[in-house]
């Protein structure tokens, strides 16, 4: 039987940061002692190979299953002849070790979720924090148009990651 492993949606508009978001909360996490994984969930595409190295040539062969590996990491692709797997089904394969999964993008699914609205698109209501739900804004007034958020926000967002690892 697998473990519970928490999931957290970082969701929002193309270009809100939600790729700044994570890989600012990812190392203050981990100096909480806390293993993360994140997930890119359910993009049209992607390649993860090059044309020309060998674990391209074995995967372009027919290989169902390709790993490379080192002392330092591992990168598994696997042929799937269907739709993407689900996230659940992602974390209960690969993610057993983890202590929380921060899913960029994936807004369909009943995990808490930070959703991310820049200073462009902000709505009339406030940042909204429940149980299930953050909200909060960031700013793109730096050049080049780099999403930024306030230490007010990054600490709303590592409360509410982990309220919801318990």
């Amino acid at each position: 039987m697998s473990k519970y492993i928490p999931v957290v949606s970082i969701i929002g508009k193309q270009n809100t940061g939600k790729t700044t978001l994570i890989s600012l909360i990812i190392p203050l996490l981990k100096k909480k002692g806390y293993k993360i994984g994140t997930i890119k969930y359910n993009i049209p595409s992607f390649e993860i190979d090059y044309k020309g190295k060998d674990t391209y040539r074995h995967y372009d062969a027919g290989a169902d299953v390709v790993s490379i590996s080192s002392s330092k990491k591992l990168a598994i692709v696997k042929r799937i002849n269907k739709k993407s797997p689900s996230i659940k089904a992602i974390i209960e394969g690969n993610y057993q070790d983890i202590d929380i999964v921060l899913v960029e993008g994936y807004k369909h699914w009943r995990y808490p979720y930070i959703e991310i609205q820049n200073n462009h698109q902000q709505k009339k209501s406030k940042n909204k924090v429940d149980k299930h739900h953050l909200r909060i804004t960031s700013t793109t007034n730096t050049h080049p148009h780099v999403p930024t958020f306030t230490k007010s926000d990054l600490k709303n967002v590592l409360h509410f990651i982990e309220s919801a690892m318990k």
